[in-house]
């Protein structure tokens, strides 16, 4: 049991003390959204464009428009929600069988297409992802599924 010390099994409340560095590869910059009330339940088919830093620019590499990607990125959190918020209770859901980006920690995964990219300059023009402009870019992944790690190659 990594990262659990035998305070913390004594006490399942106190979380583990492990402290993580994120080192973001870019940023989010969303394209201006027009005024309208979106309906109730709906795919977010926003433009963004993600810049990547230079250094991470060789790993743009076989990407290709059209390719579902996953979009990891880090937003500010308003600090609004209250402690016990996350424990729903009452007909309210918990946080984790919601989407809401108040969360115990500011990581987003979403799912975005790639319609365009420019590999010299390290952008990436997406659509449906819905994000904050100046969201810090952590990772990005090709959306497949689980399963292509099941097979082994030649299988």
């Amino acid at each position: 049991m990594t990262g659990h010390t035998p305070e913390t099994l004594a006490d399942p409340s106190r979380p583990p003390s492990v402290a993580f560095t994120l080192r973001p590869i870019g940023i989010v910059h969303q394209a201006p959204k027009k005024p309208v009330r979106p309906p109730k339940y709906f795919a977010p088919i926003q433009r963004a464009t993600l810049e990547l830093f230079r250094p991470y620019l060789p790993g743009l590499a076989g990407l290709y428009e059209g390719v579902e990607l996953w979009v990891v990125t880090c937003h500010a959190p308003s600090g609004q929600v209250p402690a016990d918020a996350w424990q729903g209770g009452d007909g309210v859901p918990g946080v984790f069988a919601t989407t809401t980006v108040e969360r115990p920690n500011p990581i987003e995964f979403l799912r975005a297409r790639l319609v365009d990219i420019d590999r010299e300059r390290g952008l990436l023009q997406v659509v449906g992802l819905d994000v904050e402009e100046g969201a810090a870019l952590l990772d990005i992944r090709l959306a497949t599924s689980p399963h292509h790690r099941l097979t082994r190659p030649g299988e």
